[in-house]
């Protein structure tokens, strides 16, 4: 065991990079979540407990919402949802990495933001479509991993060449 020297600095994690991996793992799991268990409203008992449910709480733009919701889930293949639940895995995977500061992370992350896009727009379409502030969401957060990275890699370059001389 090495003694305590309160001289020798601690390289402190990077708080900004912490944030955004739980806000990613929350996201996607959140998401993720929700696309397995969508295909329970095709099930009609489980449509009607939840439009009521929406009805009660008194909002009809909410219950309009809903109610559109599952008509659309009754109408597509289970599978569909298995399918597009698939990238949200994908990003909580890649934010594994990120917080292990792997620039795979980076590279997954941005493959699985453009799959959900391919697959809430293209596959499940109409009411589950991307809105236009998740994509401009997915694309900043993907250039703050970026940047975060690139700085990253930088500092231990520069750690490496201290080490060299």
């Amino acid at each position: 065991m090495e003694p305590f020297d309160p001289s020798v600095q601690q390289k402190s994690r990077n708080t900004f990079l912490i944030v955004l991996c739980i806000l990613t793992f929350i996201d996607a799991g959140s998401s993720f979540l929700q696309m397995l268990l969508m295909p329970l409203y095709a099930i009609e008992e489980n449509a009607e407990m939840a439009l009521n449910f929406y009805s009660k709480l008194g909002s009809s733009e909410m219950s309009e919402q809903m109610s559109e919701i599952i008509a659309a889930t009754q109408a597509l293949p289970s599978w569909y949802f298995i399918i597009a639940s698939l990238p949200f895995l994908i990003t909580i995977t890649a934010g594994v990495f990120l917080l292990k500061k792997k620039p795979l992370g980076f590279h997954l992350y941005v493959i699985s933001q453009i799959l959900a896009f391919v697959c809430q727009n293209f596959l499940l379409k109409e009411p589950f479509q991307m809105s236009w502030i998740s994509i401009i969401c997915a694309i900043i957060i993907s250039i703050c991993y970026y940047v975060l990275l690139k700085n990253l890699r930088k500092d231990q370059e520069s750690d490496q060449q201290q080490i060299d001389f």
